[in-house]
Parts: C-alpha cells; sequence; structure tokens
C-alpha cells in the first residue's frame, strides 16, 4: 500500500498526485491553501516549505472559513477577515492570498468593459467583468477579482452568470462591511 509523501500516512482512496508521489487529503488540504491551488507540478521540496508556511500563517493569524463565493473570495465572520485566495486565474497575477479585516472595507463594485464588434460578419456586444474591491490600510489599496478577463458575449449565458456571481460579491462584502458598522 502507497504512504503519504508528507505524512507517511497510508493512501486510501482519495489522493492527490504531485511531482515526487501521492499526498493524502488532509496534507492536500493544507498545502493546497484550502483547496485552492494545484500541487501536480510540486516536488516534495516545495510541498514541505509551503506545509511548514501554512503551519506558521495558522499559528500567527487563524482564519476560518464561514462564507465563500466559490473560490473567489473567502469570509470569516467569527474574526471579521476577508481572504482573497489570489488564485492567477482570477488575479491576472501571482500573489498570495491575502487577509483583510471587513474594517478596512472601503468600497466594492462592478467594473464592466464593453464594446460592440463584428464577429462572423455579425455585430456583437463583447464584454467583461471584474469586481474591484477597495481597501484601506496604510494607504488605499484596490483589489481587483476577474470574472470574465477576456471579452465575450454579454448575451451569453455564461456572462449572465458571472454578472449575476459578481454582483452577489459585492452584496457579501457590503453585508461584512454593514456587521462592522453594527458592532
Amino acid at each position: 500500500m502507497k504512504e503519504c509523501l508528507l505524512c507517511d500516512r497510508p493512501l486510501k482512496l482519495i489522493k492527490f498526485k504531485s511531482a515526487e508521489g501521492y499526498v493524502c487529503k488532509q496534507c492536500y488540504e493544507k498545502v493546497s491553501l484550502n483547496f485552492t491551488q494545484t500541487i501536480k507540478n510540486q516536488t516534495k521540496a516545495e510541498l514541505l516549505s509551503t506545509l511548514e508556511n501554512t503551519e506558521e500563517a495558522n499559528d500567527s493569524v487563524s482564519f476560518e472559513i464561514t462564507r465563500k463565493i466559490n473560490q473567489y473570495i473567502l469570509f470569516d465572520d467569527k474574526h471579521q477577515q476577508l481572504c482573497l485566495p489570489n488564485h492567477k486565474k482570477y488575479t491576472k497575477d501571482e500573489l498570495k492570498p491575502e487577509v483583510y479585516p471587513f474594517s478596512a472595507i472601503v468600497n466594492c463594485q462592478i467594473d464592466e468593459e464593453q464594446v460592440e464588434k463584428v464577429v462572423k460578419k455579425k455585430k456583437q456586444a463583447l464584454g467583461c467583468i471584474k469586481v474591484t474591491l477597495v481597501l484601506q490600510e496604510e494607504d488605499q489599496i484596490s483589489r481587483d477579482i476577474w470574472l470574465i478577463p477576456n471579452l465575450i458575449s454579454t448575451s451569453s449565458m455564461p456572462y449572465k452568470t458571472m454578472r449575476s456571481l459578481a454582483q452577489n460579491i459585492v452584496q457579501e462584502v457590503e453585508r461584512s462591511k454593514q456587521e462592522v458598522a453594527v458592532c
């Protein structure tokens, strides 16, 4: 029977492949940063480094996920914090996860870019969607959560679904901001 690459537990049906072997579900949760990243191309040394970093982070800052919107934004209502996992797929940049208190939220809004182009001899409205989150730490900073980074038809179902998801993100962030105001 195979063993976990990191903790040497026997592997069962659920296991996750890395570059040098397999990892159990408990270790995968830690090294994938709460299932937000893949480990397929990571070596054992990289996984152990990530495991150490997550354990240090867990000791210093505890973040308990109480709500989440897909993997775009995570909420910790107990500690009144939100986390932007910053997966490259959603941010267009290589960023580490960021945690902010609800009290740092200044504004949250949907930004849509729409253009009209001729596609296959037909005029179509195309658009992309992102949610812009403005936060106040030492300086005012802005973070973008890209839902549709490339132009697609605004009448398509994926566009409508992502627009609805963007509205849901804004509502949840505003709700979190209100919780701080009430306290």
